[in-house]
Protein backbone atom coordinates (compact mmCIF):
# COMPACT_ATOMS: atom_id res chain seq x y z
CA UNK A 1 0.00 0.00 0.00
CA UNK A 2 1.75 3.71 -1.04
CA UNK A 3 1.24 6.56 1.31
CA UNK A 4 0.69 9.82 0.35
CA UNK A 5 3.25 12.42 1.45
CA UNK A 6 0.78 14.24 3.22
CA UNK A 7 0.31 11.86 5.62
CA UNK A 8 4.68 12.26 6.56
CA UNK A 9 3.84 16.21 6.90
CA UNK A 10 1.07 16.17 9.67
CA UNK A 11 2.93 12.77 11.44
CA UNK A 12 5.69 15.32 11.49
CA UNK A 13 4.09 17.74 13.77
CA UNK A 14 3.75 15.62 16.88
CA UNK A 15 8.14 15.92 16.73
CA UNK A 16 7.72 19.65 15.96
CA UNK A 17 5.80 20.20 19.34
CA UNK A 18 7.57 17.69 21.08
CA UNK A 19 10.95 19.56 20.13
CA UNK A 20 9.75 22.88 21.25
CA UNK A 21 8.75 21.33 24.90
CA UNK A 22 12.29 20.38 25.03
CA UNK A 23 13.66 22.95 24.07
CA UNK A 24 11.97 24.82 26.78
CA UNK A 25 12.71 22.00 29.40
CA UNK A 26 9.81 22.42 30.70
CA UNK A 27 10.77 19.63 33.43
CA UNK A 28 14.02 20.51 34.79
CA UNK A 29 16.67 18.79 35.68
CA UNK A 30 16.58 16.56 38.93
CA UNK A 31 19.55 14.71 41.29
CA UNK A 32 19.63 11.12 40.41
CA UNK A 33 18.89 8.51 43.26
CA UNK A 34 21.58 6.39 41.10
CA UNK A 35 24.77 7.39 40.52
CA UNK A 36 27.02 6.02 36.90
CA UNK A 37 30.45 6.32 36.41
CA UNK A 38 30.94 7.61 32.50
CA UNK A 39 31.32 3.66 31.59
CA UNK A 40 28.42 2.65 33.06
CA UNK A 41 26.49 4.78 30.98
CA UNK A 42 27.90 4.37 28.19
CA UNK A 43 27.63 0.45 29.02
CA UNK A 44 23.76 1.31 29.35
CA UNK A 45 23.22 4.04 26.07
CA UNK A 46 25.41 2.17 23.94
CA UNK A 47 23.28 -1.46 24.03
CA UNK A 48 19.72 0.59 23.82
CA UNK A 49 21.12 3.14 20.87
CA UNK A 50 22.04 0.04 19.04
CA UNK A 51 18.46 -1.57 19.97
CA UNK A 52 16.54 1.37 19.06
CA UNK A 53 18.50 2.17 16.12
CA UNK A 54 17.97 -1.31 14.83
CA UNK A 55 14.03 -0.68 15.48
CA UNK A 56 14.06 2.45 13.91
CA UNK A 57 16.22 1.26 10.73
CA UNK A 58 13.12 -1.23 10.58
CA UNK A 59 10.21 0.26 11.39
CA UNK A 60 11.39 2.73 8.33
CA UNK A 61 9.66 0.92 6.02
CA UNK A 62 7.00 3.82 6.29
CA UNK A 63 9.13 5.90 3.99
CA UNK A 64 9.94 3.00 1.66
CA UNK A 65 5.98 2.65 1.12
CA UNK A 66 5.84 6.21 0.48
CA UNK A 67 8.84 7.12 -0.60
CA UNK A 68 9.86 8.17 -4.24
CA UNK A 69 12.91 9.77 -5.16
CA UNK A 70 11.42 13.18 -3.75
CA UNK A 71 10.56 12.45 -0.55
CA UNK A 72 14.07 11.20 -0.13
CA UNK A 73 15.44 14.00 -1.41
CA UNK A 74 13.56 16.03 1.12
CA UNK A 75 14.57 13.56 4.31
CA UNK A 76 17.99 13.71 3.49
CA UNK A 77 18.49 17.43 2.28
CA UNK A 78 16.55 17.87 6.15
CA UNK A 79 18.43 15.73 7.52
CA UNK A 80 21.85 17.41 6.53
CA UNK A 81 20.42 21.19 7.76
CA UNK A 82 19.22 19.42 11.12
CA UNK A 83 22.50 18.84 12.23
CA UNK A 84 24.24 21.29 10.41
CA UNK A 85 21.89 24.03 12.31
CA UNK A 86 22.15 22.03 15.69
CA UNK A 87 26.12 22.13 15.49
CA UNK A 88 26.02 25.79 14.29
CA UNK A 89 23.31 26.81 17.41
CA UNK A 90 25.26 24.94 19.89
CA UNK A 91 28.79 26.17 18.65
CA UNK A 92 26.93 29.88 19.10
CA UNK A 93 25.37 29.02 22.48
CA UNK A 94 29.01 27.51 23.90
CA UNK A 95 30.75 30.93 22.82
CA UNK A 96 27.34 32.57 24.87
CA UNK A 97 28.25 30.80 27.78
CA UNK A 98 32.02 31.61 27.48
CA UNK A 99 31.19 35.56 26.72
CA UNK A 100 27.97 36.14 28.25
CA UNK A 101 27.73 33.42 30.93
CA UNK A 102 25.01 31.38 29.34
CA UNK A 103 24.42 28.74 30.99
CA UNK A 104 24.97 25.18 29.70
CA UNK A 105 22.63 23.57 27.10
CA UNK A 106 20.78 20.34 28.30
CA UNK A 107 20.76 17.29 26.26
CA UNK A 108 16.92 17.83 26.00
CA UNK A 109 18.06 20.90 24.45
CA UNK A 110 20.46 20.12 22.30
CA UNK A 111 17.87 17.28 20.91
CA UNK A 112 14.88 20.14 20.68
CA UNK A 113 17.23 22.06 18.72
CA UNK A 114 18.32 19.59 15.77
CA UNK A 115 14.64 18.21 15.69
CA UNK A 116 13.39 21.48 15.64
CA UNK A 117 15.92 22.42 12.33
CA UNK A 118 15.10 18.92 10.90
CA UNK A 119 11.48 19.25 11.02
CA UNK A 120 11.53 23.21 9.77
CA UNK A 121 13.86 22.34 6.91
CA UNK A 122 11.86 19.49 6.18
CA UNK A 123 8.89 21.92 5.33
CA UNK A 124 10.65 24.33 3.59
CA UNK A 125 11.77 21.87 0.83
CA UNK A 126 8.40 20.62 1.07
CA UNK A 127 6.88 23.25 0.30
CA UNK A 128 9.12 25.46 -1.44
CA UNK A 129 11.29 22.43 -3.61
CA UNK A 130 14.86 20.99 -3.39
CA UNK A 131 15.52 22.88 -6.20
CA UNK A 132 15.95 26.20 -4.68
Amino acid sequence: MKMKISRLDWFLVLPLLASTVMIAEIDPPRMSAINLTQWEQAGILVPITLIVSLLVAIGAAIDRRCSEEYLFQIMANAALVGVAASMFVHMFWIIGTKVFDLPDMSAENVVGVTMLALILSYYWFRFKGISQ
